[in-house]
């Protein structure tokens, strides 16, 4: 799989990645109170709309300069998009906390299984062995000491997949399309599709009356989890492949794990720390192999120019 980018753009972009999974491991702290409150598709609804809303003033230049198809682009990473926050939302609704990280981080071992399936290239042996002792990890972050798929698991697990084709469709556009408009499209599709989804499913007298506490998780929300995180997922994935991608996002049960842990006191057991262990092992392989495997190359081509027989 080819790099988009040269070495520090790359850096700079898995950076950016890392401190969404940050804001995301909080949100998923701050949403499981909310969802005692607000309906799922409500809270969606008004976090991806009015993020949309927001974006336009800022990006109205280049959204008048796109052309159909990038507009049609933003609309199929945006349908995969809603799909995997759907399926979370109303899957968190029927199982624990802890199934429902492990599930939907198993996305890291179904990004290159799907990126094969789809392009026929393997990503190399680092992605898939990486991606195992993230979901390994991921699996020891889970508190629960049984793991079987309930309904809402099902669900979580269909979610997954479509974070994992989210990654891939944003990867195949974004070299070709323009970022920012596939941020607002993917955002704003979202967005409608669930207010939709709120008039026709749910009650909506009281949607937009909620307490302060809620709409101060849903201006979070829309400021760190919804507008910073997904134009800078989309920017940053213009330098970095999206097994990288979805390798560094999947610290977001890592951080889950650890706000739980100062917000809720939620025990940090030897388990879950073997867990985050994995996940940064998975991490460092993915990213450390192309540098290591770059400077093998090097020095193997300073050994043939000076006329000596090449490393094994």
């Amino acid at each position: 799989m080819q790099n988009n980018g040269n070495g520090k753009k790359t850096i700079v972009a898995d950076i950016s990645l890392f401190f969404v999974a940050l804001f995301w491991g909080l949100n998923f702290v701050v949403i499981k109170e909310s969802l005692e409150i607000i309906t799922p598709f409500a809270y969606l609804g008004i976090r991806f709309t009015l993020a949309g809303i927001i974006l336009i003033p800022l990006f109205w230049k280049r959204l008048v300069k796109a052309n159909c198809k990038d507009y049609l682009a933003g609309c199929l990473i945006g349908l995969f998009l809603f799909g995997g926050f759907a399926f979370q939302t109303i899957g968190l609704l029927y199982t624990t906390p802890a199934n429902s990280g492990f599930i939907t981080g198993s996305a890291v071992i179904i990004v290159p299984f799907l990126y094969f399936i789809i392009t026929r290239r393997s990503p190399g042996w680092p992605a898939f062995v990486g991606g195992g002792l993230a979901a390994i990890g991921l699996y020891l972050l889970s508190s629960g000491d049984t793991f079987g798929i309930s309904f809402g698991d099902a669900l979580t697990l269909v979610g997954a997949f479509m974070f994992a084709a989210h990654i891939i469709s944003i990867s195949f556009n974004v070299v070709k399309r323009d970022p920012l408009v596939l941020a607002f499209t993917q955002i704003i599709f979202t967005g409608l599709v669930s207010l939709a989804l709120a008039l026709i499913f749910e009650p909506t007298e009281d949607m937009f009356i909620q307490p302060p506490l809620i709409w101060a998780a849903i201006l979070y929300a829309i400021i760190f989890c919804t507008i910073g995180a997904f134009v800078t997922q989309t920017l940053a994935q213009r330098f970095t492949p999206p097994v990288h991608a979805v390798l560094i996002l999947s610290l977001e049960a890592v951080f889950a794990g650890v706000f739980s842990y100062f917000f809720w006191e939620e025990l940090f057991t030897m388990k879950k720390l073997s867990g985050a262990f994995f996940i940064f092992a998975g991490i460092l392989l993915t990213e450390l192999h192309p540098y290591v495997k770059a400077r093998v190359t090097a020095r193997q081509a300073s050994i043939v120019r000076r006329g000596l027989p090449p490393l094994e």
